[in-house]
């Protein structure tokens, strides 16, 4: 019941007993009829929940397809089609991916107020697309949250025009697209852009009914999950593939051409005939000379082998979907990945946080660059850590998830204190009840939660972490520090690194990618398993990529103006500036190829030094940056 219709409940009431009281008829007849008029509007809001309302169902087509999983590509767009139909029995809470053989929507023509929320998560940029099909009577309205998910929501008007539409509620702004309708469904369309790589699942439909006048309402939330994985995107162009011609010049001292024995136009070796060599490979005129068969054996291109070391801590983790260092990361492995098996090289990775290193097999092929984007999308979604301490913000937030998703478990009466007279007690009670039925929880971390702030902290970045936000606030504390993670990362780098030397063969070339600040701050962990690849023949390439998506100027660099904004840029461009210098300096020195950038720089940079490896040559010491 809303504000207006207890209002107009209790004048009703008041004028009828003054009414009776006083001996004015006129008073109390009109009080009466108010009173009626809310009894009579409340049996029929009844009527339509308990009768009408269930035979509701949706169904959902992400690019045409209505499957309960699938797999999509980070910085594409996605057709979503929301569908609802009517069947003769069923329940709100059975609304599953279903082929829609109904009864036609225009016959629940009493159900002309209905509010659709499709719970959008925060991975998906939401983009509206042109309307297809017959425009009807309803509009869109949307409305975004920040760090919250999206929410889609349509109304439904009166139908063919019999009555007005009730005005869309405040907050949620009209859009210039429309229902389409077809002949036995209502559907709707829009666009969404995947931010980045990680595993993804539409939760639901939120449904609002109120009545015609506004004095009832009812909040629901029909479950319908469809959990997709987001493969990372790369780029792909010919210019960026390796070249395999060989170059016309001698390998420097200790370091030789991949090559082995195979069918070629170079000639290998000659060595002595053995039983079973093919005729045509003796060499006639090598053997008259020594007087016995000699057989001529052919180079053939050994394919250079692509080892990434991924940093996956908290610092490359943090931020907005589309803007963290991991995202940049996953561009840089994929185009890599996807170049290097164009031509026949296999690749491998080792996926390292700041508390283990998973290390992926050798991948070959199409299917091995599938597996190996499955693994970064995997690898994108890992819960973060334990929150520190509890903040108001993080209620805000949590009540306001559990508002949007289990409004149905916010109204049962037994989350509630009776005779609490303190607001913020009684809604935290009531965020603790909502909690323990969603998470399962028991009784005793029930009771834990509502004493122990920590533990309530963790359990409501549970909550917002399965809703869909990133790594930043209210999920991670504003002052989180990661300091005492890069010590850890760069430890399991250099260990991961050493491994792979012990198991690698010649020439092979390692792609490091990292936090330029943890690198910096923490190059002494590195340097020695560095200098033992490059002692090796190996070739080291360095992507450190900047938060900002701009590169280390060389000069210096003046603020256009005095906003706060633009200080903390040229502050961060000076720092970054600084520890490109470092990094430069360190490695460049030994050998290794260092740059600042995520994008398709970065990706140049480890394709030539693929190259280098696969001719055998080398370049002078600090030549490339």
């Amino acid at each position: 019941m809303s504000n207006r219709a207890r209002w107009l409940l209790i004048l009703s009431l008041t004028g009828l007993a003054a009414g009776v009281l006083r001996g004015q008829p006129t008073v109390a007849y009109l009080s009466l009829s108010a009173f009626i008029w809310v009894l009579a509007e409340w049996l029929r809001f009844q009527f339509r929940v308990r009768v009408l309302l269930p035979r509701l169902k949706l169904r959902r087509l992400v690019n045409q397809r209505d499957d309960q999983t699938g797999t999509l590509w980070a910085g594409r767009q996605v057709q979503v089609e929301l569908q609802l139909a009517t069947a003769p029995r069923t329940s709100v809470g059975s609304s599953t991916n279903q082929p829609l053989d109904l009864v036609p929507v225009r016959d629940l023509h009493h159900l002309h107020n209905i509010i659709l929320q499709d719970v959008v998560p925060e991975i998906f940029g939401l983009q509206f697309g042109p309307a297809t099909g017959t425009t009807m009577w309803s509009e869109l309205a949307a409305k975004t949250w920040q760090n919250l998910p999206h929410r889609i929501a349509w109304k439904m008007g009166r139908i063919f025009g019999l009555w007005s539409p009730t005005p869309i509620p405040d907050g949620l702004p009209p859009s210039g697209n429309w229902w389409s309708a077809d002949q036995d469904r209502e559907r709707f369309q829009y666009q969404v852009t995947t931010r980045a790589a990680g595993v993804v699942t539409f939760p639901g439909v939120r449904l609002t009914m109120v009545d015609s006048f506004g004095f009832f309402q009812l909040d629901r939330f029909i479950a319908l999950e469809q959990t997709f994985r987001i493969l990372p995107d790369f780029f792909q162009s010919a210019e960026l593939r390796p070249d395999v011609k060989r170059h016309n010049s001698l390998p420097s001292h200790g370091i030789h051409r991949l090559k082995r024995s195979g069918v070629s136009s170079e000639l290998l070796e000659l060595r002595e005939y053995v039983a079973g060599d093919p005729p045509k490979s003796i060499a006639w005129k090598a053997s008259a000379r020594r007087e016995t068969l000699m057989t001529r054996q052919y180079e053939s291109e050994v394919p250079v082998r692509v080892q990434f070391f991924i940093d996956g801590s908290v610092s490359t983790r943090v931020g907005g979907y589309g803007l963290r260092l991991l995202d940049q990361q996953n561009y840089v492995v994929a185009s890599v990945a996807k170049a290097a098996i164009a031509v026949g090289d296999p690749i491998t990775g080792s996926l390292i946080d700041e508390s283990r290193c998973q290390r992926l097999p050798w991948l070959a092929g199409d299917l091995g660059f599938l597996r190996m984007l499955r693994s970064l999308a995997e690898f994108a979604d890992r819960p973060p850590p334990t929150t520190p301490r509890l903040t108001p913000r993080m209620l805000i937030y949590a009540m306001a998830i559990c508002q949007q998703r289990y409004p149905e478990l916010l109204e049962r009466p037994y989350y509630s204190i009776p005779f609490s007279f303190f607001a913020a007690t009684r809604e935290k009670y009531r965020l603790v009840g909502v909690l323990a039925e969603v998470l399962r929880l028991t009784p005793r971390e029930q009771a834990e939660c509502y004493i122990d702030d920590r533990l309530l902290a963790n359990t409501i970045g549970r909550l917002l972490f399965a809703a869909g936000l990133p790594w930043m606030a209210p999920l991670l504390a504003e002052d989180y520090t990661t300091e005492e993670t890069h010590a850890q990362s760069m430890g399991l780098f250099a260990t991961a690194i050493s491994r792979s030397i012990a198991r690698a063969r010649d020439n092979e070339v390692f792609v490091i990618l990292a936090d330029p600040y943890a690198c910096a701050q923490h190059l002494d962990h590195l340097l020695p398993a560095v200098k033992l690849a490059l002692a090796k023949h190996h070739r080291v390439a360095f992507v450190c990529p900047t938060p900002t998506f701009e590169r280390p100027q060389p000069g210096a660099i003046t603020p256009r103006n005095d906003s706060v904004g633009e200080l903390l840029r040229v502050a961060e461009q000076a720092r970054a500036r600084e520890l490109k210098a470092y990094l430069k300096r360190e490695l460049v020195r030994l050998g290794a190829a260092v740059t600042y950038s995520g994008e398709r720089s970065a990706i140049q940079m480890v394709l030539s030094e693929m190259d280098l490896a696969r001719a055998g040559r080398s370049r002078v010491h600090g030549a490339r940056s």
